[in-house]
């Protein structure tokens, strides 16, 4: 169940990181190229960054739903 929450949770995270790569690749001058650097790491290295973030985050922070056999 952890599992399954992480990746659905880091999965969801990637609507907040195409915001914000869209943001920063206006703020850089939205180049049209796409082998540009700008928009190779706006467009998709922020995005799949957040949600990589997004899941470790979410398993770290999801302890309560870990098998814990304590005797």
């Amino acid at each position: 169940m952890r599992f399954l929450r992480a990746v659905i949770i880091g999965f969801l995270s990637i609507f907040p990181g195409t915001i914000v790569g869209y943001l920063g690749w206006l703020a850089t001058g939205g180049s049209e190229e796409v082998w540009a650097p700008e928009v190779v790491f706006f467009c998709n290295i922020i995005p799949f960054g957040f949600v990589i973030i997004g899941f470790i985050w979410s398993w770290r922070n999801g302890e309560e739903y870990a098998v814990n056999y304590q005797r």
